[in-house]
């Protein structure tokens, strides 16, 4: 997920005379497997306020949504690519306004200048799709891949992970020319481009941090599991590990819930704010849901604008980064 005029907002409130609480509307996705009566895969988008907020389901329709390979917020509007359904699907973040694309393999996607970018692994290709169509085609825009995974879609580049045997993360222009590779020895889930920085986690546990060019990669949080999500603001990173340990009222320990972790930009004061639902019963199979994903829900820069008027702040914009 891109942070998309987020500065604004922080600037609106460190310089008006209101004191705030920071907070963060997350989205996240949840699967886990349901065995009684019968075998079957059940996927959730879920959502809460943090610090303090108690999390709730948004979408529990087993026709848009089974199971979701993470969760973006781009363009305005939730994403969530579905193996199971074999579709990528839409809403606005209300709940309203749902669109499906079929579109089989989906791994992971992104929105940049009105195209939804899609990576396929299994087929080892990236499709774009023109979203101001009624029934946009699946145009291929960079194919013979190496199991593309993760993708990140700024105004002038197309940034994705290769995961498996290859490790690695790539860029290329828009149109898939000029592809070449920036990092390698790095199996990356989910990451994301900002303004001056790569942030990426890695299936080892590992949170770490590059240029854009892909020089000077530092590591700033390790340990924490099977990291499968990223999303950065401007003071905060939020990443999802697919379970984290549990230990049982008999002592034994095992693969629990998945957990969702917030930390500073330099790795600092990693806390636990989420942890997936899990439920045990002694006399039932241990499920707890595996979390997929996590974006922090950002308002459009209209919504800014308004915010920054009502404030009396909208001549700032322009000194918005020497406040204080």
């Amino acid at each position: 997920m891109k942070k998309r005029g987020r500065h604004l907002l922080a600037l609106a409130l460190s310089c008006s005379s209101y004191a705030a609480v920071a907070a963060d509307q997350l989205v996240w996705s949840e699967t886990y497997q349901r065995f009684m009566p019968t075998f079957a895969f059940v996927g959730s988008i879920n959502g809460a306020t943090v610090p303090g907020g108690a999390s709730s389901a948004l979408v529990t329709d087993p026709t848009r949504v089974k199971g979701p390979n993470g969760v973006e917020f781009a363009g305005g509007r939730l994403w969530w690519p579905d193996q199971q359904l074999n579709r990528v699907v839409s809403m606005l973040p209300d709940g309203t306004g749902f669109k499906t694309y079929n579109i089989a393999g989906a791994y992971d996607v992104d929105v940049q200048g009105g195209m939804l970018y899609v990576t396929r692994q299994n087929s080892g290709d990236i499709l774009r799709l023109d979203l101001s169509l009624t029934f946009p085609s699946a145009d291929v825009v960079s194919s013979g891949l190496s199991s593309p995974f993760a993708i990140d879609v700024t105004a002038d580049g197309m940034f994705w992970s290769q995961v498996g045997t290859s490790n690695r993360l790539m860029r290329s222009n828009l149109d898939g020319s000029g592809a070449q590779t920036l990092l390698t020895g790095v199996n990356s889930y989910d990451f994301e481009v900002t303004g001056g920085y790569i942030y990426l986690t890695t299936t080892d546990g590992f949170v770490k941090r590059a240029n854009l060019d892909g020089s000077g990669l530092t590591t700033l949080a390790s340990g924490l599991g099977f990291l499968n999500g990223i999303d950065v603001t401007d003071d905060t990173i939020y990443v999802s590990a697919l379970q984290g340990l549990f230990t049982t009222p008999q002592g034994n320990t095992t693969q629990g819930a998945g957990r969702i972790v917030r930390m500073a930009l330099d790795g600092s004061d990693a806390v636990e704010v989420i942890r997936a639902q899990q439920d045990f019963d002694p006399n039932l199979p241990f499920n707890p849901s595996q979390v997929r994903g996590v974006a922090v829900l950002v308002p459009e820069p209209s919504a800014y604008a308004m915010l920054l008027a009502g404030l009396g702040l909208t001549g700032l914009a322009a000194r918005r980064r020497r406040c204080g």
